[in-house]
């Protein structure tokens, strides 16, 4: 028996076999006490040059007539690889001809191997499509089980424009103030992924965090508040980005754990790792002329570039002299275009490559890869129920005490004891109310999926004590938001106070669900999701900032405590209520004139916003 190695080496989509029509892999015989790693070394220094690249060895040696074959596969698809004996050819995996039942089998076995060490290339992925295996080539983990294909090629031609445009377009907006500039990247998105990826599962949840994310850049245009501004820098491409997984894959379920799994893998880690393939794209397109044809080709090109130039340098003078404007613009071109100096212009060319790597990888793992499986994890039930039903009879007595107290104290004014006072008592608490709320929304919804029910009546007996709880919690959220009302009217509103009652309103919203939760068993987190957009949303379109300089400029003359250099600090958006307490002499021209220096000098189209331009009218 003879110990030999087969093996399979491959750059792209391109296998390494011999140029005749029988016994195509390469089979390399082993010497006395020599390691397969040692065979392969030897061979390649007399037969093709390669660099670094990845090497998997089977674990396996297949037994062939007198043959006993070790298996290795060679990816050299990111290697300078160059045939040294003319007995060698690359072919393309998907066209090679004379391939015997043996060596298909042990490409096969290779395929195999790459999946089951979780291996994945575009090497790989064109060998496993080639020989029918696409869908054994599945990428597992502990949640998602998915498979990958190659895209479409004139898919890929117009997402490389696409994505180049967008990069570019970006790199140039970037740099300066945050207008309709926004909206325009994130419909250019929205444009590309419709193209490229199309809506293969029509979700109205992905519909809605897609238009979300629509509707909220579109207060770039509009308003400047610097608080929103920055959120939305962060709930934007999240929003869109889940709304392009929902409209994508059908079996993602929108729970917590998978869905966050899901946009880490399929949205950030696919976005990352596909970026290779635009590489492989071009090289596809432009790098597949071999030999004379070539270099034809790149002489041709060449002599093109040398004849455009000075015709190009010709035409532009002929028309700068016809037209004044057209010369105009000719001659401050880089200003034009927004380009300081050169090394400005470098860092435009670096980012608007990166993004254009990162827009190609998004929409390029989107639209090649399928999930096949989500492995939904389920919580162990580990409360006994005897022992929660004990815990929360003891909370329920607690909490049906606070409320007594509360009902008469706060909302009937019941004579308070010797040495509070009302308005403090009203004022007090409010923040550490919120945090109960939150945390006993949180600690129902876990308690519930935890506790192991074993009788209907036990799990009857739950949900009623949940529902207590829930209800008597529901009252703590709206006396924080009567106590943080009573505290407005003593001082007036200011940012924090309008965002926490907000807040406040969703966990009350959040405790009428949890309701339907306990009884109906349905899943929260979609609707919560919907509630907390929803409510966002209309804070941003609210104009708060404005809301704030209107309502507080009506308490100046009844409460002296107004803090009239906070309105100094709101932003554009409260021109309408400042110019009104200018007029009638509630708020100084000193005050107005420091709040409206905050406006932004832009010079470019592309920077307009409403509130900003319209500070001057």
């Amino acid at each position: 028996m003879v110990n030999a190695v087969s093996l399979v080496l491959m750059k792209g989509d391109k296998i390494l076999l011999l140029n005749r029509e029988k016994n195509r892999l390469p089979v390399i015989a082993m010497r006395d006490g020599e390691t397969t790693e040692k065979c392969i070394e030897r061979w390649t220094k007399d037969n093709i040059e390669i660099g670094a690249a990845k090497l998997i060895k089977d674990d396996k040696s297949i037994k062939v007539e007198n043959y006993n074959i070790n298996l290795i596969f060679i990816d050299g698809s990111n290697s300078e690889i160059k045939i040294l004996n003319e007995d060698l050819i690359f072919e393309d995996c998907t066209f090679t001809s004379n391939i015997n039942k043996v060596e298909e089998e042990l490409i096969r076995k290779i395929i195999r191997r790459c999946c089951s060490l979780n291996y994945k290339s575009f090497a790989v992925e064109s060998l496993a499509k080639a020989y029918n295996m696409s869908n054994k080539f599945q990428v597992k983990n502990s949640f998602i089980e998915f498979e990958k294909e190659k895209m479409n090629n004139n898919k890929a031609i117009s997402l490389i424009a696409l994505s180049l445009i967008i990069g570019a377009l970006f790199s140039i907006f970037v740099f300066n103030y945050y207008g309709i500039s926004v909206p325009i990247i994130i419909l250019l998105l929205i444009i590309t992924f419709v193209k490229i990826v199309g809506i293969k599962n029509r979700s109205i949840l992905g519909f809605f965090f897609v238009i979300s994310s629509l509707v909220l850049s579109i207060t770039y245009g509009i308003f400047t508040n610097e608080l929103f501004r920055t959120l939305n820098l962060v709930i934007i491409p999240i929003s869109l980005f889940s709304g392009f997984l929902l409209l994508t894959y059908d079996k993602i379920p929108f729970k917590l754990a998978t869905f966050i799994t899901a946009f880490l893998e399929l949205i950030v880690g696919q976005s990352i790792e596909n970026t290779s393939k635009l590489s492989v794209e071009v090289k596809e397109r432009f790098g597949n002329i071999e030999g004379d044809k070539k270099n034809g080709y790149i002489k041709y090109v060449i002599k093109g570039m040398f004849i455009s130039v000075p015709l190009i340098i010709v035409l532009l003078m002929l028309l700068s002299g016809a037209d004044e404007v057209f010369n105009y613009y000719l001659s401050n071109i880089w200003d034009y275009i927004n380009i300081r100096n050169v090394y400005d212009f470098i860092i435009r060319v670096v980012l608007t490559i990166i993004l254009m790597f990162l827009i190609y990888g998004l929409n390029y793992g989107l639209s090649s890869t399928k999930v096949i499986k989500v492995n939904n994890k389920s919580l162990n039930k580990t409360f006994n129920s005897t022992t929660i039903i004990t815990v929360l009879v003891s909370v329920i007595l607690v909490y049906l005490v606070f409320t007594k107290i509360q009902v008469s104290y706060l909302y009937l004014n019941k004579t308070l004891p010797v040495g509070f006072s009302f308005s403090e008592y009203a004022r007090k608490g409010f923040f550490q109310l919120v945090f109960l709320v939150f945390i006993n929304l949180v600690t129902i919804m876990t308690i519930k999926l935890k506790t192991e029910i074993k009788t209907l009546k036990s799990n009857n007996i739950l949900n009623t004590m949940y529902s207590i709880i829930t209800i008597l919690t529901l009252n703590m959220g709206v006396s924080a938001i009567y106590k943080m009302n009573l505290y407005i009217g003593e001082f007036g509103y200011t940012r924090l106070r309008i965002l926490v009652q907000a807040f406040t309103l969703f966990l009350c919203v959040s405790l009428i669900l949890l309701l339907v939760f306990i009884w109906r068993e349905k899943v929260l987190f979609k609707p919560i999701i919907i509630t907390a957009m929803a409510i966002y949303i209309g804070l941003n379109y609210m104009n708060i900032d404005n809301f704030i300089a209107k309502e507080n400029i009506k308490l100046i003359e009844k409460r002296a405590e107004i803090d009239l250099w906070y309105l100094s600090t709101l932003s554009l958006d409260a021109k309408e209520a400042l110019s009104e307490g200018r007029k009638n002499g509630l708020v100084s021209s000193e005050y107005y004139n420091i709040w409206a220096n905050k406006r932004v000098l832009t010079e470019h189209w592309y920077e307009y916003n409403y509130m900003n331009e319209n500070i001057l009218k």
